[in-house]
C-alpha cells in the first residue's frame, strides 16, 4: 500500500492514483453525487456505515496494486465525537463513537517541517556522536504520512494547538500521533529497507507516558453558519495557517 501515490487534480475533479505494480494510472471522479446509484449499508468492526461503492474496473485496479482482492468504498461523515485528555501538557485523544470516515484515529494528520528538520538534526548528531553505529538516516515529511504539512512555524509548536483555520476551514486537534515502527519503513526504488530510525532517536525526546508522539492529529469541525459541504471544500497548496 505504500507504493500507491496519489494527485488530485481540482480543475477536472480527479483523483490520480500510481502503482508500480499497475500499467495504467487510475482514475477517480471526485463528486461524490456521480456515485449516488451505488450506495450500500456495510457493517466495519461492529459499525453500520451507508457507503459508496466503486466499479469492479476500480476494484480490480486496486486489487492488483496491493495484491490481495479488494474493494474501494467511499463514506462521509461529519457526525464524529472524540474524547480529549492531557498527559503532562501533552494531548492525546480517544475516539467515543468510531465513526472516522474508516480512520484508525482521526481524519486528517498534521506534521511541521520545522519538526521534521528538527528530528533530522538529532539523526546528524547521533551519527557525528557515533551513538547509532549506523549510516545517517535523513527523514522527510512524507515518511509519517500526513494529510497536511505545514512550515513557518517552531518546532513541535503544533503540540499546543488546540483549534486552528486553513482558508475558510476549521479544524480541533485531537493530540498527538502515536508512532510505530512503520515509520522506520523506509521505500526506495520499489524496494523497502528497515532500520531502527527515526523511532528510536524519537523515542528518547517523544516519549509520552509510553507513546511516542510526532504531528497531532485533527478533526474538521463546523462553525456557526457553515454548511458541512459547500462548493469550495478543498484546501489548497500554500493557505495560511492560523492556531489557537
Amino acid at each position: 500500500m505504500g507504493f500507491v501515490s496519489t494527485l488530485i487534480d481540482l480543475s477536472q475533479g480527479i483523483l490520480f492514483v500510481e502503482s508500480p505494480c499497475c500499467k495504467e494510472r487510475l482514475q477517480i471522479t471526485l463528486e461524490s453525487n456521480v456515485y449516488e446509484d451505488a450506495i450500500e449499508d456495510i457493517e466495519l468492526y461492529g459499525q453500520r456505515y451507508e457507503v459508496y461503492s466503486y466499479d469492479n474496473e476500480t476494484n480490480a485496479w486496486f486489487s492488483e496494486a496491493i495484491g490481495r482482492t479488494c474493494s474501494l468504498l467511499r463514506y462521509s461523515s461529519f457526525n464524529q465525537d472524540f474524547m480529549l485528555k492531557k498527559i503532562k501538557g501533552a494531548a492525546t485523544c480517544r475516539d467515543m463513537k468510531n465513526k472516522l470516515n474508516f480512520a484508525n484515529e482521526a481524519q486528517f494528520l498534521l506534521v511541521s517541517e520545522e519538526s521534521v528538520c528538527d528530528l533530522n538534526r538529532r539523526l546528524s548528531s547521533d551519527v557525528q556522536k557515533g551513538i547509532s553505529g549506523k549510516a545517517m538516516v535523513q527523514v522527510s515529511a512524507s515518511r509519517f504520512r500526513p494529510n497536511l504539512v505545514v512550515s513557518g512555524g517552531r518546532p513541535y509548536a503544533e503540540d499546543g494547538w488546540r483549534y486552528i483555520r486553513i482558508g475558510n476551514k476549521h479544524f480541533s486537534s485531537l493530540g498527538g500521533c502515536n508512532r510505530c515502527q512503520i515509520i522506520n519503513l523506509a521505500l526506495n526504488s520499489g524496494q523497502v529497507q528497515k532500520s531502527n530510525e527515526p523511532l528510536a532517536t524519537l523515542a528518547s525526546y517523544r516519549r509520552v507516558k509510553g507513546k511516542i508522539l510526532f504531528g497531532i492529529l485533527l478533526k474538521h469541525a463546523t462553525v456557526d453558519g457553515e454548511q458541512q459541504q459547500g462548493a469550495d471544500s478543498w484546501l489548497h497548496v500554500g493557505q495560511d495557517i492560523h492556531p489557537d
